[in-house]
């Protein structure tokens, strides 16, 4: 299914994306194949499910925002749906995550607030708390940034 040119292509995409007018056409000039293969492997490998998505991971930190939280909710199982959705459309949520509790830790909804601080970040996730009427929640304030790289998932065979 995956020979060595999607090898290459799927390496080259964990580096650097570049910044250029054609950015595909670059891409394709370092793996030496024409930028319409390139397209070609990229929605083959998309369309049989190999390749899931590609995009960017921002370093928030050096974007200007110093607070920075992982907050575990306890939501009830049917207001998911409508909670997940207010919070996902917050400008200062960049992930929302479902996952089951644990009988030590109830908290099912997960979501990742930024803000310029600390204080700033505690008001976004009270005022959410307000929103969405759920008070049970823990604020887990990152104290390190971890390395982070750029993300391509592929399918698990």
């Amino acid at each position: 299914m995956i020979d060595t040119i999607d090898q290459r292509i799927i390496r080259r995409l964990q580096q650097n994306f570049p910044l250029t007018a054609a950015p595909y056409q670059q891409l394709a000039n370092e793996i030496g194949i024409s930028e319409t293969e390139l397209l070609e492997r990229l929605e083959k490998m998309k369309t049989c499910g190999v390749l899931r998505k590609m995009g960017a991971v921002l370093q928030h930190r050096n974007a200007g925002f110093q607070g920075n939280a992982l907050c575990c909710w306890q939501a009830p199982e049917e207001r998911v749906p409508e909670v997940a959705a207010q919070m996902s459309a917050s400008p200062s949520v960049s992930h929302v995550y479902l996952r089951q509790p644990h009988p030590k830790w109830p908290y099912n909804l997960y979501t990742v607030f930024h803000s310029h601080n600390r204080a700033q970040c505690q008001a976004l996730i009270q005022e959410m708390a307000q929103r969405i009427d759920l008070s049970n929640y823990q604020i887990l304030f990152s104290r390190k940034n971890w390395k982070r790289s750029q993300l391509i998932l592929l399918k698990e065979h």
